[in-house]
């Protein structure tokens, strides 16, 4: 008896520590693993565009979810680029964020990155196949396009375009391209302007135009370099009331604001940013589907102050 009294309270003994030893584990805080998000960006990362970005990619993170932000600042150079992020240290499950960055020479890396495990987020670059990458918003060939569509099913006038775009620059060509390709395609009758970088040539070339046409055209500004002198020469001097715009500056704004610019397609960049956050949860087609549902407005002068519209017209605090 005394034997298996001695068992019993043996087994509750252990029973005991058992108990205790599982409480204790319990009460430990749960480990969990860093990941990283690292956004690169060949725009100045202090530009109020990648400031909203950034905004609204932190909104899309759970405070209680172990991730880190980083943020990289690209040069304009492919091959430097290539360098630069092929020197960074990344771990499966981290996610790469690359903002008007992407040339088919970065292609290699990006691959291996997306083959390492590595969640890979585009914004605003070329529609290239990427194996599993996420691509949001629109390239700057789709933003062209979609600027002269809404403009030509808008506009209600024969009057010919202006497409004036800055020589010299990617993004601005890349834009021309998808105007043209929807102008051409509507028959809508249009000129092409090539801008330098002096304001005298600019006048005097857009002078040049305006004299040989007709009617008064509709401009179409497709570059933000000068945007606001040039606009202002284009309504104040030449009487051109049809000036349209695509960009996100505050010279843009300010061009509205003072009636140089009729309207202007503008990117939500605190959207982009959250969506960007949100790929790592969604299927990459649900993301683009809401990135591009929530990053272009058009926006006239009663839209600048619509609190509908303040929190990403205007840089966060």
């Amino acid at each position: 008896m005394r034997k298996l009294s001695t068992i019993l309270l043996g087994l509750v003994l252990v029973s005991l520590a058992s108990l205790l030893a599982l409480s204790l584990w319990l009460r430990q805080p749960i480990q969990t693993m860093t990941h990283r998000i690292l956004f690169a960006s060949s725009k100045a990362l202090s530009q109020p565009y990648n400031q909203q970005v950034l905004a609204g990619l932190r909104a899309s993170i759970n405070p209680s979810d172990d991730i880190e932000i980083q943020t990289l600042a690209l040069p304009d150079n492919a091959e430097e680029q290539s360098v630069i992020l092929s020197h960074q240290k990344l771990l499966t499950g981290d996610q790469v964020i690359l903002h008007s960055a992407y040339s088919l020479e970065l292609t290699p890396q990006l691959e291996s990155w997306l083959n390492q495990g590595i969640k890979l987020t585009l914004i605003d670059s070329p529609k290239v196949q990427l194996s599993q990458a996420s691509q949001l918003g629109w390239s700057p060939q789709e933003q062209g396009q979609a600027l002269a569509q809404a403009l030509n099913s808008k506009s209600g006038t024969d009057a010919p375009f202006i497409l004036a775009y800055q020589a010299n620059n990617h993004e601005s060509i890349e834009r021309l391209k998808g105007a043209q390709d929807f102008l051409d395609q509507s028959g809508q009758t249009y000129q092409i302007l090539a801008l330098e970088d002096d304001k005298l040539d600019n006048q005097q070339a857009i002078l040049h135009v305006v004299e040989t046409l007709n009617s008064k055209p509709a401009v179409i500004l497709l570059d933000q370099i000068s945007i606001h002198g040039l606009a202002r020469y284009l309504h104040q001097s030449l009487s051109i009331h049809d000036i349209y715009s695509i960009g996100y500056q505050a010279q843009i704004f300010s061009a509205i604001e003072a009636g140089d610019i009729k309207r202007n397609l503008t990117p939500n960049p605190y959207a982009l940013g959250y969506a960007a956050g949100q790929t790592s949860l969604n299927q990459p087609d649900s993301a683009y589907e809401v990135a591009t549902k929530l990053t272009y407005q058009w926006i006239e002068a009663q839209d600048l102050f619509n609190p509908q519209y303040a929190s990403w017209l205007f840089p966060l605090d």
